[in-house]
Formats: C-alpha cells, sequence, structure tokens
C-alpha cells in the first residue's frame, strides 16, 4: 500500500507541475529583441540585445529562443545553422521568478542590404521534460547595411571643365550668353538680337548667332547583369556587389564636384520597374543614395542592350558612367551615339573583356578586383570574432 501511494503521489506531483506550466509558463512573460542602431556599413559591429521579464513566481530552468535572421549577420559565439540565405541562433535562458534577464550578441554585418530578425520562437518545458511548450516571440527589429564604397584615384568622376557650361551640338533653347557669330535676320527673332554693326556692313539686318550649351552633370549606369546572356537572376553576385561598391565610391567622389543622378536596369522590390533617380548635387545626398544601393535586388529587369536604347533619348548628362561586368557592342554604340551628341562616356568594367572585341577610341577602365582577398580577409575577421567571443565566455565562467 505505501508503494502504491508514493507512486500515486509522485505521478500527481508530476501530473501538477506538467498542467502547472502548461497554463502559466508564458503567462506574464515578455520577450524583446532590438538591435542597437538602424543603420550601418558593410564590416560594421553592432549589438543584438535580448531581453526577457518574467512577471511571476514561476520560474523557467530551461527557456530557448530560436532567432531567424540572414546568413548575413554573423554572430560572435553561437553555434549557428545556415540554410540557404537564412541563418538560425540558439539562445538558451534560465529564468528565475520575478527577474530580469538581458543578453547582449555581437553581430557582425558582412553584406549590404536590408535584415532583420525575421522571427523568434520561444520554446521551454516542464520540470522534467516531459512537454515541449512554444509560443512567439517579438521580432522585426531591421537593420540597413550601406555598402562600403571602392575607393580609388582611377575610379573617379570630376567636372571636365572648369566653368558650369559646355556647348553641345542641339538643345532644346540656345544659350544667350554663348554667341559664336552672325547670320541673316529670319524675321522671328526679337530686336534685341540685332547686330547693329553687321547689319550696318553688310547691308541687311544681321543678327546674333547662339550657341547650344548644357550644365556639367554625370549619369551613373549600373548593369545589373552579371553575363551578356544572362536573364533574371544574377548569376555572379560577388562580382555585382562590388560593382555596387565602386558605385558607392563613385557617389562619393561625384557629388561634391557636379550634378549627378543614377539608374539601372534592376529594382529595389520584387516589381519589374528600373530604377532612376533625380538629379542631386551635394554631399548630404550620398547617405540616401548609398540607402538606395543597400536595397538594389541581385535581379535585371531586362537585357541592358535593349536598357541603353530604350534611355537614350532621357540622358542629357554632358559625363555618362557605365558600371558593368563586361562591355558588348550594344554598349560601344551607344558611347559612340553619344558623342556624337557631345557627351562623353566612361565604362568600368569588372570582368574580362573579350580579345576581339576593339575598343579602341573610347574610355574603357578595367576594374578586376581582388575577390579572394576579400573573402579571406572576411574569414580571418569572423574567426577573430569567434575567440573574442570564447575568450570573454571563458571570463565570465571563471568570476
Amino acid at each position: 500500500m505505501e508503494f502504491i501511494a508514493i507512486t500515486a503521489v509522485i505521478l500527481g506531483l508530476f501530473f501538477l507541475q506538467n498542467q502547472l506550466y502548461k497554463s502559466y509558463a508564458f503567462k506574464n512573460l515578455e520577450y524583446h529583441c532590438t538591435l542597437s542602431t538602424n543603420e550601418c556599413y558593410e564590416g560594421d559591429e553592432i549589438e543584438l540585445v535580448e531581453e526577457i521579464v518574467n512577471k511571476k513566481w514561476l520560474p523557467l530552468p530551461w527557456l530557448k529562443a530560436e532567432i531567424t535572421t540572414s546568413r548575413w549577420l554573423s554572430f560572435a559565439g553561437a553555434q549557428s545553422a545556415v540554410s540557404d540565405h537564412t541563418r538560425f541562433v540558439p539562445s538558451f535562458f534560465s529564468v528565475k521568478g520575478y527577474s530580469r534577464v538581458t543578453r547582449r550578441w555581437k553581430v557582425k554585418c558582412l553584406k549590404r542590404g536590408d535584415f532583420g530578425i525575421e522571427q523568434v520562437v520561444l520554446i521551454t518545458t516542464d520540470l522534467l521534460g516531459y512537454s515541449n511548450l512554444s509560443m512567439p516571440g517579438d521580432a522585426g527589429a531591421r537593420v540597413l547595411v550601406l555598402p562600403r564604397a571602392i575607393e580609388s584615384d582611377e575610379i573617379t568622376v570630376t567636372p571636365r571643365y572648369l566653368n558650369g557650361d559646355i556647348m553641345v551640338r542641339r538643345q532644346l533653347l540656345d544659350d544667350p550668353f554663348y554667341i559664336s557669330g552672325v547670320r541673316e535676320y529670319t524675321g522671328h527673332e526679337p530686336m534685341s538680337r540685332i547686330h547693329w554693326l553687321a547689319t550696318a556692313r553688310q547691308q541687311q539686318i544681321m543678327v546674333y548667332n547662339n550657341d547650344y550649351t548644357s550644365r556639367q552633370s554625370v549619369t551613373i549606369i549600373l548593369n545589373m547583369q552579371s553575363r551578356p546572356s544572362e536573364h533574371l537572376e544574377v548569376v555572379d553576385e560577388t562580382r555585382m556587389e562590388n560593382g555596387i561598391r565602386l558605385c558607392a565610391g563613385l557617389f562619393k567622389t561625384t557629388l561634391s564636384g557636379m550634378p549627378m543622378r543614377f539608374m539601372s536596369n534592376c529594382t529595389t522590390d520584387n516589381s519589374r520597374t528600373t530604377t532612376v533617380t533625380g538629379e542631386y548635387w551635394g554631399e548630404e545626398y550620398e547617405v540616401g543614395l548609398l540607402e538606395l544601393l543597400a536595397r538594389l535586388q541581385l535581379r535585371s529587369t531586362e537585357d541592358f542592350g535593349n536598357y541603353l536604347a530604350g534611355i537614350t533619348s532621357g540622358i542629357t548628362s554632358t559625363d555618362i558612367v557605365i558600371v558593368s561586368a563586361f562591355l558588348s557592342v550594344p554598349m560601344l554604340e551607344f558611347a559612340e551615339g553619344k558623342k556624337r551628341l557631345g557627351s562623353h562616356v566612361r565604362f568600368f568594367i569588372l570582368g574580362p573583356i573579350p580579345e576581339e572585341l576593339d575598343y579602341t577610341g573610347f574610355d574603357v577602365v578595367p576594374c578586376v578586383i581582388d575577390e579572394s582577398e576579400g573573402r579571406r580577409v572576411l574569414r580571418e575577421t569572423e574567426e577573430k570574432m569567434q575567440r573574442s567571443a570564447e575568450a570573454e565566455a571563458e571570463k565570465e565562467a571563471a568570476v
């Protein structure tokens, strides 16, 4: 009888604590997950702060928070699992009754983009680990990682002339301040345009002949195709990321010198619209343009040759910069057409140029970036973060 009674008491206690945790484990339990900043640059280290507040007497000896985020946010000291573009980070807690627990993660932003904590699941159990209980946690913290600019003396665009206006072959209206000579009166010119001295000399009405001018400005065009035959999704992602970083470097050197706008055959969302900005002039616009680069999707909306043909008439800038992974005949034809209209086109090419392609007479700057060196530095940085986190953990354990 005693054995049966003891067994009944044990089973009763087991059933009681099981029901107690099922009913009250997540009651009056708050979980918050925040990032130390909402904007940073590639390679920067930020903090992710987890805070759990238990507002009841029932303790939680074992509590796990499963964090789902981007693989490009590297957590120092975490045994995370990576699948495709997703990283799963487990975080374990032991929470007493009426207590608050805070944990800080060092997070390395490995790549530009708009990242965040996509999902958090809280998992706990009863005292004997018999029942697994779960509930969603507070997610939604985001960080916009801006591309880190590639800066070089060769990768720059500066005004070609000291004065702000240059003469072009055709413009909507002529410039009354630029006079290139005289011509015969057609009957449409106002009286103020008559050149009286030339009229007396020629014995017929002569008027001033004005040139067409344009303000110096630059249009930067990014080709989101990494290969000529590519359709939609980018194949060589590393090369295109370098192209985006190169555009960031051009923004830095160009905005202080002359007006600039940006165009690309890609989008910042899942639509088929291309990217085009207004004309900006001044360093205060740099961050806004970098935010645009951070949101660019690695997928092209149309073939780059067709894209150039469609935007030719809409580009009136005196200087055009094309950043591309390759050089093709349609790109050279576009540059030749713009050259006839008085615009200068410069190419920054990130990949190899075919030997059979003749680009003599064109401004082509090869920019083959050492990608293996960048990967090596990134790997060494991650290993250094891991060692630093392990050393801090050992120090805390010793205390």
